[in-house]
This record gives structure tokens, sequence and C-alpha cells, in this order.
């Protein structure tokens, strides 16, 4: 099995378990309430789990402090829990590109169990974060020829009639 699809299923089962546990709370709780029987899904699921994980920070190579994330679940998915009305905002989908770069996990979940339904973001890393892939990588200037023109339907710039119809 691929990493991709190893990594989609442990997130089925991550958005599973936070709705399930958005179904037996409901919302208003405090966060806490949220994050304890999140932990019980996860066990119950066999999920591998790391619990307030910290990360340490650094600025121009100095050590200014650290980030503490909520959930690493088998080392390959980020999980930050929320519990406010309110939309998912710009600025927490941010924190959670910058936390997936300080932790080299390839995606994230943002849940909120705040709001009358469960919300909740899958984040990925932007570009800057990614290793470019050897496929995606063409020399410059280069430009794919077009597929969409077939050999009879244009000739020396004229357009030619197929089956009644101009094209």
């Amino acid at each position: 099995m691929t990493v991709l699809k190893e990594t989609n299923e442990i997130m089925y089962k991550i958005i599973g378990s936070c709705m399930e546990v958005y179904k037996v709370i409901g919302p208003g709780f405090p966060l806490e309430f949220y994050k304890k029987a999140l932990e019980i899904e996860f066990a119950q699921k066999e999920l591998t789990l790391e619990i307030m994980k910290s990360f340490p920070y650094t600025y121009k190579e100095t050590l200014i402090g650290s980030v503490e994330i909520d959930y690493v679940v088998d080392s390959s998915i980020i999980v930050m829990t929320r519990s406010y009305s309110g939309e998912i905002s710009d600025v927490e989908i941010q924190q959670g590109v910058r936390f997936l770069a300080l932790s080299g996990c390839p995606i994230g979940l943002l849940v909120n169990f705040g709001n009358t339904k469960i919300m909740y973001k899958r984040i990925l890393p932007t570009r800057q974060n990614k290793e470019p892939r050897k496929e995606d990588t063409r020399p410059l200037g280069y430009r794919p020829v077009a597929k969409t023109m077939r050999d009879g339907n244009i000739r020396d710039g004229n357009i030619r009639e197929r089956d009644g119809n101009f094209m």
C-alpha cells in the first residue's frame, strides 16, 4: 500500500473519530472534554498518538521558543482542535501550514467542535515546503505540445468542415 493511501485511511479514521465525539458530546463544552474523548476514540481505533508534542522554533538560527501541537497521529498527521463559536479563520489555517513545516508531517487537520455543526479543514503544505518531484520539473522554456489540435482539423490556418459542421 502506498504512503498516500495509508495517510488517507488514517485521515478517515481521525475524521470519523471527531464526528463520533461530536455526535456524543455535542457543541458548547470546554475543549478539554473533546480532547479527552478524542484520545479515547483514537485508542479504540488503534491509532498511535503523541499528545501535546513540542517542536522547537528558531529565528535566525536562535531558539526563541517551542510550539505545542495537540496531536501527532502515526507520526504523519497533525491534529489541531478548537472549541469556539465561529468559522475557522485563515489565520488558523496559516498557523496549521506553519506547524506542518515544523513537524515535517505531510498533512494536518484543524477541527472546531464549538458550532452547531462540526467544522474541519484538511491542511496541506505550501509549494515552498514541498520538495519538487522529479517528474514535475521541466527545463526552462518547456511548453507541451497542444493536444487539442488533431491532424486534419486545421490545415494552413483554414478551418475545415467536418460532418457538415464547421469547427
